[in-house]
């Protein structure tokens, strides 16, 4: 064992200084005996209680007490028992750190009183912890409490408030003792044995020999700090109220331009009786949607809506080719975060038009089929899905499952010519209608003249039993298919260029290309439906 600062300077400055101003709080920590590192614990104490607890350094109470029982006392003479939730009434275990007769199992628990304050739901993390996580009215979530098998954090902001909720502090108890090999004229430390209290703090100190204690060991002196630190809760805490919208902030938006060109803003916190008024216009780039197609767990973008299950939507007039658009009063429901994403993409109005699809529902109010051609193919899909079925059975393109439904959810044209993207959407493509090939189906029945035959063999030799030659339409089948299979599901080559040729890609910009690829499906759905479903 060699030297030890037998003072513990660095653990007081972290007790007077930074306890309790981190991040990161930790609440619950317990090491082996021989470690030397500091031991924590915690509870909750009421607010009047705290002078009386500033008083002495030693812990209120101990690892392991605070369940609920029953305390006996006298009473005018006569014995009496209250039941308590609590060992002691004004003071609760923030930790409850259980065992259970001698099983070597031991459980750690953040008090449930906080976890349902948050609503916080357990997850696993990987390297063997486990996370009490928070998600806010954005369902962006948080970690609040960490817990491992011998310690436990939480995350300053939580329990800050917590505590001003219910009016509370925390006290954090702390111990921590370092032996020495060396006495203590030896180390040139003085005895020392006294109690010191500052703003917030208590602790006992007590630096000494251990020759009266006639150790065994070769351990000659030790140094032993014992006590409390209390936190207060935050400060100006205001409950949140049903409706209370007093903090929400609103984003500005451009809704037009002055006669000098300048950008004319104005806040999303609109309504009727002033302008700019709620329905007034406010244009985006179709670029703003990317963030909500690239993450379909979470988000859904259908026509005339952008939404976060659970948490948020927002009516949008998406049908025009360039650009989106959504009513300004509409805009302030998002979340401040969200309202900040759109800003990014805000564009002058400039001589932009709503879509004729949009002015029919918005403006006239009468009902219209979408124009988008990326909103039309999933509207005509789940159609002549429908209608397929009720003819014959069966689907023609097989339902996707759980794992593969994103690839239709998060379908779109490309918002940028990034190569990344339109891969993505052909890979979606291709699998929503060329691999969900109903094979079995098409091919029961049929004598099909061809060694081997694959999906889009059988979807022609099912055509033609049905009197449909569409050499032209299989063809571009099959090149689609090549396009994913030799450009996205592999390195890119010679066959890949011949696929680039088919689909002038390189002439037309990969937006167009994969717009172009799902009209040319719309009217192969079309097809179908006017030549086999309805004769």
């Amino acid at each position: 064992m060699g030297k030890k600062d037998l003072t513990l300077t660095d653990f007081i400055n972290l007790i007077e200084n930074d306890l309790g101003k981190s991040e990161w709080i930790t609440v619950f920590e317990i090491s082996d005996t021989d470690s030397e590192n500091p031991s924590y614990f915690s509870a909750v104490i009421a607010n009047s209680k705290v002078k009386d607890a500033e008083k002495k350094h030693e812990w209120d109470i101990r690892i392991g007490d605070g369940r609920p029982g029953f305390i006996s006392y006298y009473k005018n003479g006569k014995p009496k028992t209250d039941y308590y939730r609590f060992s002691s009434k004004g003071i609760e275990p923030f930790i409850h750190y259980r065992t259970f007769s001698g099983k070597k199992v031991r459980v750690l628990e953040v008090s449930e009183e906080f976890r349902l304050y948050f609503n916080l739901f357990e997850k696993n993390l990987p390297n063997g912890n486990k996370a009490l996580i928070f998600i806010n009215d954005e369902g962006d979530e948080d970690q609040a409490v960490i817990i491992g098998e011998n310690k436990v954090s939480v995350k300053l902001k939580y329990i800050k408030e917590y505590l001003a909720a219910r009016k509370m502090h925390l006290a954090i108890y702390f111990e921590l003792m370092k032996f020495s090999n060396e006495e203590l004229a030896e180390l040139g430390i003085s005895k020392t044995d006294e109690v010191k209290k500052g703003e917030g703090f208590i602790y006992s100190i007590c630096i000494r020999n251990l020759d009266f204690i006639g150790v065994s060991d070769s351990r000659k002196a030790q140094g032993w700090i014992i006590g409390k630190k209390l936190i207060g809760g935050a400060k100006n805490f205001k409950p949140s109220l049903f409706g209370d919208d007093g903090d929400k902030r609103y984003e500005k938006f451009i809704i037009g331009v002055d006669e000098n060109g300048k950008e004319i803003t104005a806040s999303c916190n609109a309504d009727d009786s002033k302008p700019p008024f709620y329905l007034t216009p406010v244009f985006f780039s179709r670029e703003v949607l990317k963030k909500y197609y690239d993450s379909p767990e979470r988000y859904t973008v259908d026509d005339g809506n952008v939404k976060r299950e659970g948490f948020w939507g927002l009516r949008v007039l998406n049908n025009h080719p360039e650009h989106v658009v959504v009513w300004l009063g509409d805009l302030k429901y998002l979340p401040f975060k969200e309202q900040t994403h759109w800003r990014a993409f805000n564009i002058t109005p400039s001589t932009r038009k709503i879509s004729r699809a949009d002015f029919t529902r918005n403006i006239e109010g009468n009902f219209a089929d979408p124009e988008h051609p990326e909103l039309y193919f999933k509207y005509k899909f789940g159609l002549f899905q429908k209608a397929w079925y009720e003819k014959f059975g069966w689907y023609l393109f097989k339902p996707l499952s759980s794992g593969d439904a994103h690839h239709l959810k998060s379908l779109h044209i490309p918002t940028t010519s990034e190569q990344k993207e339109f891969d993505d959407q052909i890979a979606s493509i291709t699998k929503i209608i060329i691999d969900s090939l109903n094979e079995e189906k098409l091919g029961e029945n049929l004598k099909i003249e061809k060694k081997d035959p694959k999906s889009i063999d059988k979807l022609e030799f099912f055509l033609n039993s049905k009197g449909l030659s569409a050499p032209k339409m299989i063809e571009f089948i099959r090149n689609v298919q090549k396009l994913r299979s030799t450009g996205v599901a592999h390195r890119k080559g010679k066959n890949y260029d011949k696929a680039k040729e088919y689909f002038d890609i390189g002439k037309k910009d990969l937006p167009i290309v994969c717009e172009d690829i799902l009209i040319d499906f719309i009217r192969f759905l079309n097809t179908l439906e006017n030549k086999i479903i309805k004769n």
